[in-house]
């Protein structure tokens, strides 16, 4: 960080990492119909262009943190960024549904959800120019978009550590069991700390940990 404002978009971005955290978590455990007994069409519309706008936000402030601390990553994280298909439905319904920019085919689109095919993490889509029908499954997208924030975020750790803690290996290790912690949890598994300082890792795909 080499600005004087710098630490202000720092704390910022951590801010809004953790408030789309919130938002994420809770579009997953309830999906567009929330937690009401009500099958409110006009929540389930909140709730889509909210987890949309949510992930579009949170890759923004991760993405700035990683400038920020001047990854050699930036340019693969950016181009992974842009290909995300939840940051692409974003653009399409949340954003830019009425004048999104087909890049490939040098065209103007629109789009809409289709209403009664909205469920839970389901949903269905028009391209209002061919009439033609996207289905999307929201959980995958999601999953695509947290595995490259953390990913990123690993990566940004690192070089934390590396930075400001190589004369400090104590911390430096300790550190390292976090981020271990997180990978195991974000893979689907868990983690054991016992009295004695040993610790079981208990995992389901061990292969992407």
């Amino acid at each position: 960080m080499n600005d004087g404002k710098d630490w202000s978009f720092l704390c910022s971005g951590m801010d809004l990492i953790g408030d789309t955290s919130l938002s994420l978590d809770h579009f997953l455990r309830f999906g567009m119909e929330g937690v009401s007994r009500y099958n409110e069409v006009g929540e389930k519309y909140l709730r889509l262009y909210g987890a949309l706008n949510s992930t579009y936000i949170q890759q923004e402030a991760v993405f700035t943190i990683c400038k920020l601390c001047q990854l050699s990553e930036q340019s693969a994280f950016r181009d992974r960024l842009e290909k995300l298909e939840i940051r692409d439905i974003r653009h399409k319904l949340g954003a830019h549904s009425i004048d999104y920019i087909d890049k490939q085919k040098e065209d103007v689109l629109s789009f809409v959800p289709v209403r009664f095919d909205m469920r839970g993490l389901h949903l269905n889509y028009i391209n209002n120019n061919d009439l033609s029908q996207i289905s999307v499954n929201l959980l995958s997208g999601i999953n695509e978009h947290l595995d490259l924030m953390s990913d990123i975020i690993y990566a940004t750790l690192e070089k934390i550590k590396k930075t400001l803690y190589k004369s400090n290996p104590d911390k430096i290790e300790e550190i390292d069991k976090g981020l271990e912690e997180l990978r195991v949890k974000r893979a689907g598994g868990h983690v054991f700390d016992h009295e004695d300082g040993t610790r079981a890792i208990f995992s389901p795909v061990a292969e992407n940990i």
